[in-house]
């Protein structure tokens, strides 16, 4: 039986990952709830974004392709 993780546990997971990887998530408020963006550290300080999920489960997905993390 699958283990299921709560979308806290997702988000968590996700920032690990990112961290881990030279990526990095911020958090978005808006109307709806909450945007996930994912940004890419360049070697010169800069940010490059690399893209935004709104849920936890779609978040830890992208990063994890995002960080070629299977």
């Amino acid at each position: 039986m699958a283990r299921i993780h709560t979308p806290r546990q997702q988000f968590k997971e996700a920032c690990q990952i990112a961290r881990e990887h030279g990526l990095f998530v911020a958090e978005r408020p808006t109307a709806k709830g909450t945007d996930y963006v994912v940004y890419r550290r360049l070697p010169d300080g800069r940010a490059a974004r690399l893209g935004k999920r709104s849920t936890p489960e779609a978040l830890r997905r992208f990063v994890s392709r995002c960080a070629n993390f299977h």
